[in-house]
């Protein structure tokens, strides 16, 4: 196991990309090994990808980017600045309300900081938060994306654990709204530090209401989908598909946003994104497998239990391991890689698996706006121009508040799991 994970390190210090270093080191460690065949590598290659559920993100992606490309993004931008402007740092409140919004639609977080980023970061920095500060603000905003349901993150940790992915999208609603608070918290104080003003515009209700009457088809998707799942009417697979045929509707027929050259563009660039996901998630499914056959859950337990058996401890444990893991995994790739062996321990230690999975998709979303690989964080970057170096400092305290998520996640699960179980059983 030591030499299947050396590997594999190697690889990517040497800058392969992590789909490709993954099959790469189980490959050489069956060349070297020579205990498994190689034809297992392409088995289980097959074997990962073939589960039904996984039909459900190449559909959401598509859903997403229909609603995004329709110019949705802007509705929602509108509509919470209206909410907000009126209060102390109200303008960065509302690019993370509006993130919020646009994270039950797209369910990722780079595509959250790309659509508000873009609109929100210049007007952020007129305003006077600092460019710096701003970027950060929106890469850390853009974790709420895998979170906030319907996420395709939680999507793939349902499928590798059999876990109930209606579940996991009523689980994560609170622990996203929690982000959502706790970075409007800090634009207030932030706001108050730089002396900003609030907006002088005088904002009357027939205008609020006019800008909820355009956004309203938007916020109207995940009570769709998280309803649809909740009241038994379709599946998360058939829900990804109704989200679908919702977005083209909407975008249009209802406000004619979008045209078929749009349509071409957003066709191949979920093709792209779905099979970049897939070529993961085979890879490390095959990778997953290796750990498993050479009994590396089991291992790890044991290295665990000499440490402590204190279950409090055990989840500090993993919280800090997920958290470096999603320093420089992507978030598919370290669901696939981790998520095995986890069960195992969560079982071992009577962690539930739902909760497990709200615990590991909080940290993998916090290690998005991390660096050095943070993708909501590289978004960011780019749109801002800013390099990721500079983002360090002001990032602090806005993962700092997130970690203050993640710790009630952890540590106090019945406030999460309450709602699931409650609508569920």
């Amino acid at each position: 196991m030591g030499l299947l994970i050396l590997l594999f390190f190697i690889l990517l210090v040497l800058n392969m990309p992590v789909a490709f270093a993954l099959a790469s080191s189980v490959t050489l460690y069956l060349l070297i090994d020579g205990k498994f065949p190689l034809l297992l590598v392409v088995q289980q290659m097959f074997s990962g990808l073939d589960k039904f559920v996984f039909l459900a993100i190449p559909f959401f992606i598509l859903s997403g980017l229909i609603m995004q490309r329709g110019g949705i993004s802007q509705q929602l931008i509108q509509f919470s600045s209206l909410l907000l402007d009126k209060i102390v740092g109200g303008l960065a409140m509302s690019a993370s309300l509006a993130s919020m919004f646009f994270a039950s639609i797209s369910g990722s977080g780079p595509a959250t900081t790309a659509a508000i980023g873009g609109t929100m970061l210049p007007e952020m920095e007129k305003k006077g938060y600092g460019k710096e500060w701003s970027v950060a603000f929106i890469a850390v905003s853009g974790t709420m994306g895998p979170i906030i349901p319907p996420s395709i993150t939680m999507v793939i940790y349902g499928a590798i654990a059999g876990t109930s992915i209606g579940a996991l999208f009523i689980g994560g609603l609170l622990p996203g709204l929690l982000i959502g608070l706790a970075l409007m918290i800090s634009a207030y104080f932030r706001a108050k530090k730089m002396g900003i003003k609030t907006e002088p515009r005088k904002i009357e209700w027939p205008m609020v209401y006019e800008a909820f009457r355009k956004a309203i088809w938007a916020l109207l998707m995940p009570v769709i989908i998280v309803g649809g799942i909740l009241g038994g009417v379709f599946t998360p697979t058939e829900a990804a598909v109704v989200s679908v045929v919702y977005a083209l509707v909407i975008s249009g027929l209802v406000q004619r946003n979008l045209s078929m050259k749009d349509l071409s563009i957003i066709l191949k660039d979920t093709v792209i994104t779905s099979a970049v996901i897939m070529i993961l998630t085979a890879n490390a499914a095959a990778f997953a497998w290796i750990l498993s056959a050479e009994q590396g859950p089991q291992k790890i337990i044991q290295a665990l239990q000499s440490i402590t058996d204190n279950k409090i401890l055990i989840l500090l444990l993993l919280n800090i391991l997920l958290l470096i893991i999603g320093c420089f995994l992507d978030t598919t790739s370290a669901l696939i890689v981790t998520v095995p062996t986890l069960l195992v321990i969560g079982k071992s230690f009577g962690i539930d698996p739902l909760h497990l999975g709200l615990i590991v998709t909080t940290n993998l979303s916090i290690g998005m706006a991390t660096p050095p690989l943070g993708f909501t964080l590289f978004t960011a970057c780019s749109i801002g121009r800013v390099s990721i170096t500079k983002t360090i400092r002001p990032m602090i305290p806005l993962l700092s508040a997130c970690l203050f998520v993640l710790i009630l996640v952890t540590y106090f699960p019945e406030l999460f799991l309450w709602l699931p179980k409650l609508l569920l059983n």
